[in-house]
């Protein structure tokens, strides 16, 4: 203990001691100070105290083996009286980060600075290493402590008058060395979030007070026509989303907040791998590569948002703001005779939507017109649907959108303005708030055509589904009256013992609706994982999909549509 005690003393002497020396001296040799007097302080930060300790401690270790057995053999007394003393290296571990990245960038600024460095690395005091590497040994100067006191320890007898203050000892150096282990975890934590920002083009403020890295990875991001991929760093108060650049950088698009965030899964089977994130400034759908890396991030963030809103509660309350903001939409348990149409209109404007991607969708999804080159397709910026330039005529301002006009459906037109009159309480919203004309321009529009609008007439049948609710199976599936013509990829939903067929999954209105009773299944076959759909004895349609698995699931699903079991509703009338 005393001569590792020597060592260690000796490496504080040239830090605290030498090291500066050569600083200061080179700097009066140029005529000006290499780096200021305060930032070499703080790469030295606690290294004076440190040495003075240390220092102390050595003289006291060496008084005490000189009179060895004059001292009845204690030395742990010694170790004792120091204890409180010893918590300065929970400061310093904890700083260490950013002093090596102080030193680094001093480095780099100055290099004046940098060539002392170099040259007080390379001399015989330094035994040719790195100055990073001298930095490092207060840092593991407390976990030895502990191994030569537990070592000590074991060469006591309970009867030995030093066998107690020993126990003692190793219990107070046990909690300081417990202590500086948190702190290097902290550290950790502070450099990833270093690493992080300087990644990122721009200037971006990642290192905050409190904030904790999580999780990273790369997930595709569901845009309105194709798949792109996007990095995710999660903290424990905001999502980061960035894009991959050139040369190893990462251009920052959106830091959502935790705060009123929702995630997740999509309540249809063929988008297993997709995840919904639902925040006030964006909503997306992203697609991981596998179903178990999407149940990754769905926990990770499920945890961090209920952690988050955990602690921002305890905080309203314990600054005595009862109710406050620090739920996201969690007093729905007071609003039980709120039906879930009228919580969402309330948040209507308030969140970003979620933008439905383009392919799942052919035709509008209020007026149900098709979508061609000239009349083309539209999101309401209130609800995310896909709509026609007929249905979204209005603008209106968004919460989210800091109260700027954003086009919006009709339906969300007439909700918004419902709803905000009735928050006003009978006062009219402001007028630049609506689009030109008022409600009776509104009225007019619903039920005029604008030109070039192309409606079409639906039968009631296959309005009777609208999405997947309730049904028994959906999803994609190929289709052909046989197994020799063209297939085509279209949506299915089991509903009722009819099967309803969509262009798209999004789409409002059903291609075809069809009766299942009476029909009968053949298959799957394993060779193309395929099916058939027969009425009596003739061939209707066929059927298949990617892998067997899913291929019997279908037909186990239209097979018990086909059959009227006691108890089962009749099919709805066509």
């Amino acid at each position: 203990m005393v001569s590792s005690e020597r060592v260690f003393v000796d490496v504080l002497k040239l830090l605290h001691i030498d090291f500066r020396g050569a600083v200061v001296s080179a700097g009066v040799e140029a005529g000006k100070p290499l780096v200021d007097e305060k930032t070499l302080s703080q790469i030295l930060l606690y290294l004076p105290q440190l040495y003075e300790l240390n220092q102390s401690l050595l003289q006291e270790l060496e008084e005490r083996m000189a009179h060895w057995e004059e001292e009845r053999e204690r030395i742990a007394d010694v170790i004792m009286r120091k204890g409180p003393y010893l918590k300065m290296y929970s400061a310093y571990i904890k700083e260490f980060d950013r002093i090596t990245l102080l030193l680094d960038e001093c480095c780099r600024k100055f290099p004046p600075f940098a060539a002392v460095v170099r040259d007080f690395e390379m001399s015989p005091r330094c035994a040719n290493l790195a100055l990073k590497h001298h930095l490092l040994k207060p840092v593991q100067r407390i976990p030895q402590y502990r191994l030569l006191l537990t070592d000590y320890l074991k060469n006591l007898t309970p009867e030995s008058a030093d066998y107690k203050d020993t126990q003692a000892a190793l219990a107070m150096v046990s909690e300081v060395a417990d202590h500086a282990n948190d702190s290097m975890k902290q550290g950790d934590n502070f450099e990833k979030l270093m690493q992080i920002q300087y990644s990122l083009t721009g200037h971006h403020e990642i290192v905050q007070p409190g904030r904790v890295f999580l999780k990273e990875g790369t997930l595709m991001k569901l845009s309105r026509k194709v798949m792109q991929p996007r990095v995710f760093y999660l903290m424990n108060d905001t999502l980061l989303y960035t894009t991959p650049q050139q040369g190893g950088t990462y251009k920052l698009n959106n830091m959502l907040s935790l705060a009123g965030m929702k995630v997740s899964k999509p309540s249809q089977e063929a988008y297993q791998n997709e995840l919904i994130i639902v925040s006030v400034e964006r909503s997306f759908i992203l697609s991981a590569s596998s179903a178990s890396e999407r149940d990754e991030w769905l926990l990770a963030i499920s945890r961090a948002i209920d952690d988050y809103t955990r602690k921002r509660i305890s905080f309203t309350h314990t600054c005595g703001g009862a109710g406050g903001d620090g739920g996201d939409g969690s007093g729905d348990g007071g609003s039980g005779q709120m039906d879930t149409f009228q919580r969402s209109e309330s948040q209507l404007g308030h969140k970003a939507p979620i933008w439905i991607p383009d392919s799942r969708v052919t035709m509008c999804m209020i007026c149900t017109c098709d979508f061609t080159l000239t009349w083309r397709r539209h999101h309401c910026r209130a609800c995310g649907k896909i709509i026609c330039q007929g249905c979204s005529y209005h603008r209106y301002p968004l919460k989210y959108r800091k109260d700027r006009p954003e086009r919006v459906c009709d339906q969300c037109y007439a909700s918004l303005g419902k709803r905000d009159e009735t928050v006003l309480l009978g006062r009219s919203p402001p007028s630049q708030s609506r689009s030109p004309g008022g409600a009776l321009s509104s009225v007019l529009h619903s039920i005029t055509p604008s030109p070039g609008r192309k409606l079409k007439r639906v039968p009631a049948a296959l309005q009777q589904v609208a999405g997947t609710e309730g049904s028994s199976m959906s999803g994609y599936l190929q289709r052909s009256k046989d197994n020799r013509k063209p297939w085509r990829r279209l949506w299915f939903v089991v509903k009722d013992k009819v099967l309803y067929t969509y262009a798209a999954s999004e789409d409002v209105v059903a291609m075809e609706s069809q009766p299942l009773l009476g029909f009968t299944v053949q298959g799957p076959t394993a060779r193309d994982c395929s099916f058939q759909l027969f009425h009596k004895t003739t061939l209707f349609r066929a059927f298949r999909t990617e892998d067997s698995a899913t291929a019997l699931r279908w037909a186990e699903a239209i097979k018990a549509a086909t059959v009227l079991e006691t108890g089962d509703p009749l099919s709805p009338p066509f």
